[in-house]
């Protein structure tokens, strides 16, 4: 009686973790349509890395802004509650562009910046596009710089958004987690679009890392 009890939940293991995989994949509410569709996104993403990696920076870039807007937007009704008052929608405006001005304004090294290499591909080749073209009047890389430090300030308010956003759901008895996991998502995506960056675009410099 032992043994077959034994033979029972050996050939019942299959059984278990076939359906507690199924409830996981419930729980994310992904079906095995979405599976499919999330190979062939995979599968375009390294295509395109392969064949065109600045579509990819780029859309890695929107992506980042995009994730830390939605977080600002979810965190303001937030920060009315604990101080009791209405928001405008300029006050969080003039938050972003206090915080791009201020890491326009900061002195520090190139390489101790976020999307650095990528800012000063930017750079280079609209210098070049303008020359190739003719003109004598180049993009100011002041314009480049001041573009690539808004998507630094707004990361960056992601973070104290996201921290606030979570802290409230963990208070409320909600679950935090997910939180956690689309701001890791953000990192993830800027840590990206730099490894992107050095090896197959180059260092900042023009050169690639080969």
């Amino acid at each position: 009686m032992m043994y077959n009890t034994k033979a029972q939940v050996i050939e019942s293991d299959p059984v278990q973790f076939r359906r507690r995989s199924t409830r996981d994949l419930k729980g994310f509410k992904v079906t095995r349509t979405d599976l499919g569709f999330i190979g062939f996104c995979v599968a375009v993403v390294i295509y395109l890395l392969i064949k065109d990696p600045i579509l990819i920076t780029v859309l890695g870039c929107a992506s980042v802004v995009f994730i830390s807007l939605w977080h600002l937007i979810h965190a303001v009704p937030i920060l009315e509650r604990y101080l009791g008052t209405k928001i405008p929608f300029w006050h969080i405006a003039s938050l972003i562009i206090t915080m791009t001005a201020l890491l326009n304004t900061l002195s520090v090294p190139a390489q101790a910046i976020f999307l650095s290499g990528l800012e000063q591909f930017f750079i280079d080749l609209a210098q070049q596009t303008s020359q190739a073209g003719g003109g004598t009047n180049t993009l100011d890389a002041n314009v480049v710089g001041l573009i690539f430090n808004l998507i630094r300030g707004v990361f960056l308010l992601l973070v104290a958004a996201a921290a606030l956003f979570a802290y409230n759901q963990s208070q409320q008895g909600n679950d935090w987690r997910p939180i956690v996991t689309q701001v890791g998502l953000a990192f993830a995506i800027v840590i990206a679009i730099d490894v992107v960056t050095f090896i197959f675009i180059g260092n900042g410099t023009g050169t690639t890392s080969g």
